[in-house]
């Protein structure tokens, strides 16, 4: 079956999906008081966003830039799980936030000049960057299959949220082959194969990992609704995969 056709074919399901998501995380949703929920709730809101780019994406025909986002999805939901079980790392996290901005400035023409204020605030946040010196983006010891294994996330999803859909982020040998087929006279052309594979990679993944986040927005907002819906959602998802969710 084409992934359009099975898009259609599960409506009532991606329905039920969407409302849950919304309620779970649309406008009017809260963070809890707990330290940690001022970056895992901006993570979660971040994967229902990813949710549309993917649906959006797939149902276009574009397979691979699907891919793109599960990566992307897959770090968020690694990244709050952890920080649920490890609150005390919450403001090494949220350092990244200058970290990444001394980066920018690293290839900058003299921002000294040129940004003076964002360069002032940036070298009192990262001595790093002020001394001249390499910056770090690491905020934890661990990295994302250490941290998505200590959260119990399988390594299958690193296998395939995180390196497999890394070849489609970077233009990799893998990038280039999945675009191209052998043309005759040895010469390359655009394949007309669809990007159905690479479609079922991404919704079946993506699926996992919004309703394991989902589950996580539950501990920190606990609502009778977003249960009900969440328990329906994993029935749904058994009725499209033939499985239970994994995560």
């Amino acid at each position: 079956m084409a992934i359009r056709e099975k898009l259609a074919q599960h409506g009532p399901e991606i329905l039920r999906l969407r409302d849950t998501l919304n309620l779970a995380f649309a406008k009017g949703a809260k963070s809890s008081k707990a330290q940690e929920d001022r970056v895992i709730f901006p993570l979660l809101v971040a994967c229902r966003d990813l949710v549309e780019e993917i649906l959006f994406a797939v149902s276009e025909g574009f397979g691979r830039l699907a891919l793109r986002s599960v990566r992307t999805m897959y770090e968020c939901v690694v990244f709050a799980r952890y920080l649920s079980l490890h609150p005390e790392k919450t403001d090494d996290y949220m350092a990244t936030f200058h970290a990444q901005w001394a980066k920018v400035l690293e290839n900058v023409s003299d921002p000294a000049t040129t940004m003076p204020e964002v360069h002032k605030v940036i070298s009192a946040k990262v001595p790093a960057y002020a001394a001249g010196k390499y910056v770090d983006l690491d905020w934890s010891d661990k990295n994302t299959l250490k941290m998505a294994e200590e959260a119990g996330i399988p390594n299958q999803f690193h296998a395939w949220a995180f390196n497999y859909a890394s070849g489609f982020v970077h233009p990799s040998g893998l990038f280039l082959i999945r675009h191209l087929s052998q043309g005759p006279g040895d010469l390359l052309e655009v394949s007309m194969k669809p990007q159905d594979e690479e479609a079922t990679f991404a919704l079946r993944i993506s699926h996992s990992l919004i309703l394991n986040a989902i589950d996580l927005r539950l501990r920190y907002a606990p609502s009778a609704p977003l249960q009900a819906g969440s328990d329906e959602c994993k029935k749904d998802f058994v009725t499209i995969w033939g499985y239970p969710t994994p995560i």
